[in-house]
C-alpha cells in the first residue's frame, strides 16, 4: 500500500488482472452460450448424435484432458516457484506447460481428423466444431502466451516481487483447463 498524505493508505489496482477478470467473465458468457446452444440441440433432436454421427473414441479426449489437468499444476509449480524467487524452476515448469499445450493442440488436430466428421454434418457436426475450435483457438492463444512467459523468463524479467504477468497467465490457462474439462464432460461423457 501506498500512502497519500499521512493518514489515508490507498491500495494499487493492478490493471492486468483486471483486465483478465473481464475477459475471463466474458469469456464465461460466450462458452456458457455455446454449451446452452448444444445442450437446447440434444434435448430438441429424437436422437443425438443426429444423422449417423458415432460418439468419438474417449482415448485421445481423455488423454488430452489428463495432459490439460496436468499442465495446470506444471503451471502452478512455476507459479509457486517465482513466488519463492526459484528463477530456474519457473522457466522448467513453464517449458513443462508450454510442451504439455502444444501437445494437446497436436491432439485436437489429431481428433478433429480421426473423426469423419465436418462442420457442416448435421447439427452436431456444428456445434462440436463450433465449441471445440473456440477451445482451441483459447489453447493457441494460451500457448503464445507461455512462450512470451518462457521468454521473458529467460531475459530475466521475473522475480519474486515482479512477477504479474506469470500470475495472470496463469489464471488464464487455468481458465482454459476448466473450460476444457467441461466441454469434455458435455461433449464426451453426458
Amino acid at each position: 500500500m501506498e500512502k497519500t498524505g499521512t493518514f489515508h493508505p490507498v491500495r494499487r489496482t493492478n490493471t492486468a488482472k483486471i483486465a483478465l477478470f473481464v475477459v475471463l467473465g466474458s469469456e464465461t458468457i460466450f462458452f456458457g452460450t455455446l454449451l446452452s446452444a448444444y445442450f437446447f440441440l440434444r434435448a430438441t433432436l429424437s436422437s443425438w448424435p443426429s444423422g449417423g454421427v458415432t460418439i468419438f473414441r474417449l482415448l485421445v479426449p481423455g488423454a488430452n484432458t489428463l495432459l490439460l489437468l496436468l499442465s495446470a499444476l506444471t503451471m502452478y509449480l512455476g507459479l509457486r516457484a517465482i513466488r519463492q524467487n526459484r528463477t530456474g524452476s519457473l522457466k522448467t515448469w513453464l517449458i513443462l506447460t508450454l510442451a504439455i499445450g502444444l501437445i494437446f493442440v497436436a491432439g485436437q488436430v489429431f481428433e478433429f481428423n480421426r473423426s469423419g466428421m465436418r462442420i457442416s454434418d448435421q447439427a452436431f457436426g456444428g456445434v462440436f466444431f463450433t465449441l471445440m475450435g473456440f477451445h482451441a483457438v483459447h489453447v493457441i492463444a494460451g500457448v503464445v502466451m507461455l512462450a512470451l512467459l518462457v521468454w521473458r523468463a529467460f531475459l530475466g524479467d521475473f522475480t519474486a516481487r515482479r512477477h504479474t504477468a506469470i500470475q495472470v497467465g496463469a489464471w488464464f490457462w487455468y481458465f482454459i483447463v476448466a473450460v476444457w474439462v467441461v466441454l469434455f464432460s458435455s461433449l464426451y461423457l453426458v
